[in-house]
């Protein structure tokens, strides 16, 4: 593979094998789904350096310009890609550059780590923000709170006040809020335990 992209490929691949038997391993410039890992020492992280370790490992090539590692297979797949690479147990952490592929990258990313921990792709996923609305929803619910009163709470006074309340896209969210706290409430906070 050569850096220059004179005669070299965009991917690396063992060059003994044949085209059928050859795991590709795709450069992350190339590829937006290649998950790019890096060590930090400045940080704590709760991901270290252990390809071995991780699961369902099917690959690995080390090359002048860094790690490459599969995981999974077909529909599972992950591919990552590590410059260096890091030294055996080095905190690592996610590059995700600002660009056209940011958000491919942030959900190949985030499919990678759901894989690491054990967590089933299928598994209830909720944002801390939602999370939060619908705390701070149902709070106000079991305080006989109106949903308008909710709502200014949730969105401000402002914002609530743009167009007209019995049609508003804020009470429809501000219902669906409290429908979801009473369910976490009731015992749907269940799905998002890990095992």
């Amino acid at each position: 593979m050569d850096p220059s992209g004179v005669g070299g490929f965009d991917f690396a691949a063992d060059p003994a094998l044949n085209a059928t038997e050859a795991e590709i391993f795709w450069r992350p410039e190339c590829c937006s789904s290649v998950v790019m890992l890096d060590a930090h020492p400045a940080l704590t992280s709760m991901l270290a350096y252990a390809p071995q370790n991780w699961p369902d490992l099917r690959s690995r090539r080390t090359t002048s310009d860094g790690d490459y590692v599969i995981l999974g297979a077909r529909r599972r797949e992950h591919r990552l890609w590590l410059p260096g690479p890091p030294a055996p147990g080095a905190a690592l952490s996610a590059l995700i550059p600002v660009d056209k592929s940011t958000q491919t990258r942030s959900a190949a990313t985030l499919r990678f780590l759901r894989h690491v921990n054990g967590s089933s792709p299928g598994a209830a996923k909720i944002d801390d923000k939602r999370f939060s609305e619908m705390l701070c929803a149902l709070d106000g619910h079991l305080a006989k709170a109106s949903y308008r009163d909710i709502a200014e709470q949730l969105f401000g006074h402002e914002r609530l006040n743009r167009e007209p309340w019995k049609t508003s896209s804020i009470r429809a969210m501000t219902i669906r809020l409290v429908k979801g706290g009473i369910a976490l409430m009731r015992g749907g906070y269940r799905k998002f335990l890990t095992k």
